[in-house]
């Protein structure tokens, strides 16, 4: 049986990424901040797949101790690792900071999923078809990345939520080519899921015009579940473990961003990560 862990698997997409997978025969365990939410969607998900092949850990994203003793139990508790799947994220238009002092944007969409895969690494390079996929976002075409701005060096009256956005998915995108390049045996991969009407931007104290905006928006985007096909797609297709560090949308490999194919850029960028992270 393949173990899969899903950050963020409480709602949204990887909600729907979870009960997709438990339905096609992978052990999943969703990685959440909240442990009643989790209880919730475990319920839910053994309720709609009629399996008990789901469980949870807490994991806050935003929390470098609560990631490593979110590491920790997975290992005593689960052991196996064959799909990682780092799907949880976030928007925000206001300045704010995760426990160890970064940007909440770059430090839980691209820094924390950072540290989870690096502490789970060996554990996936144990599997015969380890499978990293990472949620990123066409936002990233409108990425760059201002290394002077992780620990919000740019000032809250400079901030704009949707530049610190795009920059962590930039952020996911290189992240994946990097790792393809340090671990050619693990299949990584990074997407876009769609424009997909999840809570997104009602979380971390968005501003009533950002939330009314999503809202007015939120009838014309996609459901969860066609949200979930290309990540469902990516851990399970045996032709995508023919190539590594793409980027697709719509179950199909595209071009990324040409920042995103910027080797020298996701190096530096790797090994800003890494003194970050340590």
């Amino acid at each position: 049986m393949k173990y899969t862990l899903v950050t963020g698997g409480n709602a949204g997409i990887g909600k729907a990424t979870a009960t997709a997978l438990v339905q096609k025969g992978h052990n999943v365990i969703i990685a959440c901040r909240s442990e009643e939410k989790a209880q919730q969607a475990v319920a839910d998900i053994k309720t709609t797949t009629n399996k008990d092949a789901i469980d949870y850990l807490i994991c806050d994203l935003s929390s470098f101790a609560s990631i490593r003793e979110c590491v920790a139990a997975y290992r005593q508790q689960v052991g196996q690792l064959d799909v990682l799947i780092n799907n949880a994220g976030l928007i925000t238009d206001q300045l704010q900071f995760t426990e160890d002092g970064l940007e909440m944007q770059i430090g839980v969409n691209h820094f924390g999923h950072f540290l989870l895969t690096q502490q789970l690494m060996d554990v996936l390079q144990q599997a015969p078809e380890a499978r990293i996929i990472n949620i990123s976002s066409a936002a990233h075409y409108n990425g760059k990345i201002n290394f002077d701005s992780f620990k919000g060096e740019i000032g809250a009256d400079k901030y704009s939520g949707f530049v610190a956005y795009a920059q962590s998915k930039l952020a996911n995108v290189l992240f994946t080519k990097e790792l393809a390049k340090r671990y050619p045996s693990v299949c990584s991969h990074s997407l876009h899921p769609g424009v997909v009407g999840t809570a997104l931007a009602n979380k971390h104290g968005n501003t009533k015009w950002w939330t009314k905006i999503w809202k007015f928006l939120k009838p014309l985007m996609l459901s969860t579940a066609s949200g979930a096909k290309t990540s469902v797609y990516l851990a399970t297709s045996p032709a995508v473990l023919e190539t590594n560090g793409k980027y697709f949308d719509k179950q199909k490999e595209k071009k990324a961003a040409p920042l995103a194919n910027d080797a020298a850029l996701a190096q530096r960028f790797w090994e800003v990560s890494e003194a970050l992270t340590s």
